[in-house]
């Protein structure tokens, strides 16, 4: 399972990270050209790959935590008043400030992918960055999906509690 993903993965190595989303706390991540889906209702700007995380992620540099999968959940104004009714599903939350502020002021490109033997990865980026992956529960849940979005390809690479499994 680790050199499948490894290798699945690879195919971002040189891509730049070029845009980012979340459906309800789910991140998704987009690399290299941006491209038009007209497929759905309305269009939807997507990278040649996207992946969708389900699990438990971080982004580092250095000693240093840049952005955390939970901080969907903190308000994007540190020095706010605490709001008992913060809502940061319909509201901009501090993981989403922190990931638009990321993609925006830096060019991010991946160079390395390394795996582990429960599903997870670490996407090294340039400037030192990098996203590190790791599923954290026992259930057969799905932890994330590596979409191909070019024209010619259209498949789903998805990692979950019960091994790999691909789609289109």
């Amino acid at each position: 399972m680790k050199e499948k993903i490894k290798k699945t993965l690879e195919q971002l190595i040189g891509l730049e990270l070029t845009r980012t989303t979340r459906a309800a706390n789910m991140e998704c991540l987009k690399f290299g050209q941006q491209l038009i889906d007209d497929k759905v209702d309305g269009q939807l700007n997507i990278g040649q790959f996207g992946i969708h995380l389900q699990c438990p992620w971080r982004i580092t540099k250095g000693q240093e935590i840049l952005i955390g999968s939970y901080d969907v959940y903190e308000q994007a104004d540190q020095n706010a008043k605490y709001d008992p009714d913060y809502d940061w599903d319909n509201n901009v939350n501090l993981r989403d400030k922190k990931l638009d502020e990321l993609v925006q002021d830096k060019r991010l490109t991946v160079e390395k992918i390394t795996t582990d033997d429960f599903g997870g990865f670490e996407i090294i980026l340039s400037d030192n960055i990098k996203l590190t992956t790791f599923p954290a529960n026992s259930l057969k849940d799905e932890y994330w999906r590596l979409l191909d979005n070019r024209p010619t390809m259209d498949k789903h690479f998805v990692v979950g509690g019960e091994g790999i499994w691909e789609s289109e």
